[in-house]
């Protein structure tokens, strides 16, 4: 079911990859998505270890947007656009 939270996240949004923590008890994961698949990181007790999610969202906050997963080579169409009042 995650994987196709995550599927339906990379179709409707202009993305290249996508990160997200997966919470199940007070275990937690990491996982990164992108078009192949995903790369999921071991599980850690996050009531022990608190610092490695405030260290993701910080180090997340950090990045560019394409670094966080926008597909920056789309861009929406001009209202005035020819080709697309055509269409």
């Amino acid at each position: 079911q995650i994987a196709s939270y995550a599927g339906a996240i990379m179709m409707l949004q202009y993305r290249s990859h996508l990160f997200t923590i997966l919470i199940c008890g007070r275990f937690a994961r990491f996982i990164r998505w992108d078009r192949t698949g995903a790369i999921v990181s071991r599980r850690f007790d996050y009531t022990k270890r608190p610092d490695l999610v405030f260290d993701f969202y910080k180090r997340f906050s950090q990045l560019s947007p394409s670094q966080r997963g926008n597909d920056t080579n789309v861009s929406p169409i001009p209202d005035d656009d020819d080709d697309a009042i055509a269409a």
